[in-house]
């Protein structure tokens, strides 16, 4: 928002015109127009009394002066532009005739040097300050005694003339300055606090994936492989009953998982003494899809925080329903042990193993989302296997853990 012209120099780019900055200009200018008015109305009265002659030439003269610096003044305050150049030039220049014919409108020279030092670029507005100088010098030599004060007076005068529009001119560049500070403030803090938004959206939207995959998920593809068992007419029909009754049940229970999920948006919570007995029934239900699996726990982990102890079970569900679907295991084998200050949970089963490198069958939303959840409460997850050898999921959590993997 620059208040006077460059010349042509390039200059950065500079934010729209603030309402400090309208204010402050407007402010200005009426100064301006005021002390312009005082100062005509000064010489004129002056060169009218002390007139030797008629004073009809230097009222015309001052009048046509005073028409065009007001016709200026409006066509600027409607429309800045270029036109401000030669608005200030033709009125130095009827100043200067003007003050040929009658000195006393000297006290003009004090609005022309600011008009000159505002509205000229510098190439311009030095050469004005010194014709403005030069005139205003003359003038206070033929209008009064010749001396010292002659030439500094009338140079003092246009010597602050410049260094009061200077001043105005940089209190308004830093008003400019930090009115476009706070904007872009505020602007920044509305893009982070948008940011944030859509970080906690990301965030809820994984925690929710994951509990759908790890609660009705699993179940759902529980169901599907127990169905498709039931309905082949090699099984035996007795165990086609029973396996469709198993079926129905874990039907029921993901139902009502899901239930709760919805009422309570967090379908995760395990109680402090809920650990085992979560342990228990993914084992459980690893037995009903036809997987021989058992438990062993080796301490109890009563300081893990209730997130810490969601993801042990989690892990459980989804390494013994990766190895009931994929692995053509026989056993797996479930081992909680705490050491020091940490807890481990294994998972060991005697399938045909497969190279943790490559990605498998399925969605791979499982152990994905099974990494990022022990992650967030501190802990790590390794995978060891190999084709035909068996796969072991390890993972390790802090006993104090705290984090949030919800």
């Amino acid at each position: 928002m620059p208040v006077r012209d460059t010349g042509g120099v390039p200059v950065p780019d500079q934010p729209p015109m603030s309402r400090a900055y309208v204010t402050a200009d407007r402010y200005v200018q009426w100064g301006g127009h005021l002390l312009f008015a005082v100062l005509m109305g000064i010489g004129l009265a002056r060169a009218v009394s002390g007139a030797t002659g008629s004073p009809v030439p230097v009222i015309l003269g001052a009048t046509a002066v005073a028409c065009w610096y007001v016709f200026g003044a409006i066509a600027i305050a409607v429309r800045r532009g270029h036109r401000e150049r030669a608005w200030v030039l033709i009125l130095l220049a009827a100043w200067t005739v003007l003050t040929v014919f009658s000195p006393d409108f000297v006290w003009v020279a004090f609005v022309l040097a600011m008009l000159c030092w505002h509205f000229l670029p510098l190439t311009l507005a030095v050469p004005a300050e010194l014709i403005v100088a030069v005139v205003a010098v003359t003038a206070a030599l033929r209008e009064g005694p010749v001396g010292a004060g002659s030439v500094l007076g009338p140079l003092i005068g246009i010597a602050t003339a410049i260094a009061v529009t200077e001043t105005v001119h940089r209190v308004v560049d830093a008003a400019a300055a930090r009115d476009a500070l706070a904007s872009e403030l505020a602007q920044t803090q509305l893009r982070l606090a948008r940011q944030e938004r859509e970080a906690v959206v990301l965030a809820e939207r994984e925690r929710m994936g994951s509990e759908i995959h790890d609660g009705a998920g699993q179940a759902l593809a529980g169901i599907v492989m127990l169905l498709q068992s039931a309905t082949d007419p090699e099984v035996e029909p007795q165990r086609r009953q029973a396996q469709a009754t198993t079926a129905l049940e874990m039907a029921t229970t993901a139902l009502a998982q899901t239930r709760s999920f919805l009422r309570d948006l967090d379908g995760s919570a395990v109680g402090a003494d809920g650990l085992a007995a979560g342990l228990q029934g993914a084992v459980d239900q690893a037995g009903r899809l036809g997987l021989a699996a058992e438990l062993h726990v080796h301490g109890t982990p009563a300081a893990l925080s209730e997130q810490s102890r969601s993801v042990l079970v989690r892990a459980a569900q989804e390494a013994l329903a990766n190895t009931a679907r994929h692995a053509q295991a026989t056993r797996a084998m479930v081992t909680l042990t705490v050491v020091g200050d940490e807890v481990h949970l294994d998972v060991v089963d005697d399938g045909r193993g497969f190279d943790p490198a490559q990605t498998g069958s399925g969605t791979g939303f499982g152990l994905s989302g099974l990494r990022s959840r022990v992650a967030r409460c501190g802990g790590a997850v390794t995978i060891d296997s190999e084709p035909g050898d068996g796969t072991t999921v390890h993972v390790c959590l802090p006993i104090e853990a705290v984090g949030g993997a919800r």
